[in-house]
């Protein structure tokens, strides 16, 4: 009788402890942090953000997962996503070397090409299609990138050979310093760089100009932890984003933020290249 009775408060706890185990393998933290006009995180506008918008169709259409949004500094979220760590980023770039770190899904929305941003008021001290690789080498001029961030396979090449002194761990840090003048240039998207200006109360105070060496658009997407359940959340996401990438409501996340002529241009790659993109 006391076997008995022994025995079913350790069925009990057994069960119980495997439905914890199966609820926090369940779960997925997003990293993000406040990047607008992609990740809003306060304000009028919070939450809708384009990474923002794309990340509720995952979270809707994903209800066998518990799904849970943490703000943290990029450098952390990819630390936690390399670690293994149940963690996931919706806005990431891939690269050769990170996908030796996580899993990568189908792309979720674009980057248009990249430029050289510099204060107005010292346009005139820059050619009118600078070449990137002549500012890194000039001594005289001070840029500053995200560490642990890709920013096209050409930039990164760019600042692997001429590596800048200055990091950041977040976009709004760098244009801070610019409208300072702590640096004299930075390499971002447009669209960043000058909404986050128009934020800190300098709109219209950034121009972005074109370089010579690069001018690809390049396309973001869900990196997950390289282990299996990382494969299992991935191959998830995919599944959601070949339902939904093609309808209209998809189209104007991913346009959400942008001028006519951005808009245009998104329209012109988005089925012939974002839809065909493994």
């Amino acid at each position: 009788m006391s076997f008995r009775v022994l025995r079913y408060p350790l069925s009990l706890l057994t069960f119980l402890l495997t439905c914890h185990a199966a609820v926090a393998g369940d779960q997925i933290t997003w990293g993000k942090y406040n990047v607008p006009p992609y990740m809003i995180r306060e304000g009028t506008w919070a939450h809708q953000g384009i990474f923002d918008q794309a990340l509720d169709v995952l979270k809707e259409q994903l209800p066998q997962y518990e799904h849970v949004e943490l703000d943290a500094p990029f450098p952390r979220i990819y630390s936690e996503i390399k670690k293994g760590s149940h963690w996931c980023f919706n806005g990431a770039l891939k690269t050769p070397q990170r996908e030796s770190e996580g899993y990568f899904s189908l792309p979720s929305s674009i980057f248009l090409p990249l430029r050289i941003i510099v204060r107005r008021d010292r346009l005139s001290q820059f050619p009118q299609r600078p070449s990137l690789e002549s500012l890194l080498k000039d001594h005289q001029l001070i840029t500053s990138v995200m560490r642990d961030r890709s920013y096209s396979p050409t930039v990164d090449r760019l600042l692997k050979t001429y590596p800048p002194k200055e990091n950041y761990s977040e976009q709004m840090e760098a244009v801070g310093m610019l409208l300072a003048g702590r640096i004299d240039f930075m390499v971002e998207l447009p669209l960043l760089a000058q909404d986050q200006a128009r934020v800190m109360g300098h709109g219209g105070e950034l121009v972005a100009i074109p370089m010579q060496e690069a001018d690809e658009v390049v396309f973001n997407r869900v990196m997950c932890a390289k282990n299996e359940w990382g494969r299992q959340v991935v191959e998830a996401v995919n599944k959601v984003l070949l339902a939904n990438r093609a309808k209209p409501f998809y189209r104007r996340i991913v346009e959400k933020w942008h001028d006519p002529e951005s808009v245009a241009e998104i329209r012109g790659i988005y089925d012939k290249v974002f839809l065909k993109m493994p």
